[in-house]
């Protein structure tokens, strides 16, 4: 076996790469030698299979890869039923002349209509043809659909990525106006002013802390950050920024500092940044009472064992 054979029957049981498999049909849709050679050889992988001469190895690529299309399926019916009928009106041949000259189905068939009329001739090979053209066709369909299919996925995720940095800035710039209006009131007013009513239509919906990486891996921090919220706030996002990304999947758990869960959430995906993996969880307001909290960050790897990463503490005050 040539290389261009062994090319054309690795790129049939689905083996090269997505590179490898471009390279090979822009080829041989401008040169008829290598399409013919992906005709025949794609005709003796069936016959082979029918026939159960193919090795196991090739036999389970064969299924796996070539089988997986639901007319290409029922080529392999066909070479097995065709095969099967040139079985009976074959006359036998021995032994030694089987070994001396093995034949596929294609070659049998030819053989099978020397002695029909010119008619059934042409209209059996006419109809063989359309079946190996078609086999070939559905194969460069089905990759083109898959490259289609993956490119579109990809853009999708960039557009979905995009959105979600935005999203992180506006909530980096609305964190930043809260805590420093805080910090300027705190100054200013040193004394605890009255409740605002709360059915103020100025009180925001949402609002948002970044916090810092603390404790197990990520660095120890004294400094407890506060998330102030106004009454009206439907819900409190807590920004987290972890310096490596090294797990395919997070799970988050909140707890008082007395161990009391108030929220968690499994198969987190972080946004990836310049700075690292960021993390943005929502929570509902009414799930924070004025109090003391631990943010609790667990790492799962491919095994499925957990890691804790990361514990953030921050103070929730109430207006």
């Amino acid at each position: 076996m040539n290389e261009l054979e062994q090319t054309v029957k690795r790129y049939l049981l689905g083996e090269l790469s997505e590179s490898e498999q471009s390279a090979l049909e822009e080829k041989y849709f401008r040169d008829p030698e290598i399409f013919n050679e992906v005709l025949t050889t794609e005709s003796d992988l069936v016959d082979g299979y029918v026939r159960g001469q193919l090795a196991n190895n090739v036999r389970e690529r064969f299924e796996h890869s070539y089988m997986t299309h639901p007319a290409r399926t029922n080529r392999v019916k066909f070479a097995a039923a065709l095969a099967a009928r040139l079985d009976q009106i074959e006359e036998p041949a021995t032994e030694s002349q089987e070994r001396a000259s093995p034949r596929s189905w294609w070659q049998r068939l030819l053989a099978s209509l020397r002695g029909q009329s010119p008619t059934l001739r042409l209209a059996m090979a006419f109809g063989v043809l359309l079946i190996v053209v078609g086999g070939v066709w559905i194969i460069l369909e089905t990759r083109r659909r898959q490259r289609e299919s993956e490119q579109a996925a990809a853009a999708r995720e960039t557009e979905h990525q995009q959105r979600l940095r935005e999203q992180l800035r506006q909530l980096g710039e609305q964190g930043g106006r809260a805590n420093q209006s805080a910090d300027k009131q705190a100054a200013v007013e040193p004394n605890p002013q009255p409740t605002p009513n709360p059915t103020d239509a100025s009180a925001p919906h949402s609002v948002s802390l970044a916090l810092t990486v603390g404790g197990v891996r990520g660095g120890d921090s004294n400094q407890i950050r506060t998330l102030i919220i106004p009454p009206g706030t439907t819900q409190a996002r807590l920004l987290l920024n972890l310096k490596e990304n090294n797990y395919p999947g997070y799970r988050a758990s909140l707890q008082t500092i007395g161990g009391v869960e108030v929220f968690s959430q499994k198969g987190v995906k972080p946004l990836l940044s310049k700075t690292g993996a960021i993390f943005v969880f929502t929570v509902p307001a009414h799930k924070l009472a004025a109090g003391d909290y631990v943010l609790t960050l667990r790492g799962i790897n491919p095994d499925g064992e957990v890691d804790d990463l990361s514990k953030s503490l921050f103070r929730v005050e109430k207006k």
